[in-house]
Parts: structure tokens; sequence; C-alpha cells
């Protein structure tokens, strides 16, 4: 399976096919994201001059955090565009979003799975 799920609060959010070819204009659009990147990033008020691959995805999910979470969705899309394309090895990133703020985590080594409701009978007998 060659898919990007982007799991927020335990909920299946968005859904990357890389099966799917991007347009001419949107390869791009990530290319000139790749070669601002170059210049430096500024990530979490920090100035990085030379961010590397983590960082960039660090970024990236941030931003894609942002427009899901303020309803951006050309935001969201090309954040999860460039994690797709950029980590062809990633396959989920699971969020929390609650009143501390948000954390996330890059997965690499699963795939999305939904979670299964599990109904016992007799247990509250």
């Amino acid at each position: 399976m060659s898919k990007l799920a982007i799991v927020v609060n335990e909920q299946l959010t968005l859904e990357y096919d890389r099966n799917r070819e991007l347009e001419e204009e949107q390869r791009e659009y990530l290319e000139k994201l790749d070669a601002k990147f170059d210049q430096g990033i500024e990530l979490q008020g920090e100035q990085i001059d030379q961010p590397d691959i983590q960082q960039r995805a660090r970024y990236m999910t941030l931003s894609m955090m942002e427009g899901i979470i303020y309803r951006e969705d050309a935001k969201a899309a090309v954040s999860v565009a460039w994690l797709a394309t950029r980590l062809p090895d990633l396959k989920q990133v699971i969020a929390v979003v609650d009143t501390e703020g948000t954390q996330f985590e890059l997965v690499f080594d699963r795939e999305y799975q939904p979670h299964a409701v599990v109904h016992f009978d007799g247990l509250n007998s």
C-alpha cells in the first residue's frame, strides 16, 4: 500500500495516495518549497540555516496541522503532498490536539489500521 495517513485524535483525517500522479504545477510548487528550505527556515522560534530532512518534515507537519486546525485546505494539501513525496517511507502522521497544544509522531514502520470495535457479551451482567 502506498498511502500516507494523517490521524488526528485517533480519527483518520487525511489520506494521500502516492499512486496518483501530481500535476506539473503541483510538482513545481513543491520544488519551489525545497528551494526556499535551502535558504533556511524558522522552526519553533529557532532560525535554521541549513535544515535537514527531519527539520523540513517537522516544519511541513506543523504547517499541515495549522491547515487542518484552521481549515486551510490548500495549506494542508500542499504539506501532505510534500511529506508524501519527500518521505516515501512515511506511513502515518499521528497527531494529538488538545488544550496543551499539538503533538505529533511521524510513523515509518506501520500502516494505518482503523480501530476495530469489539463487543463482549455478558460483561455487564
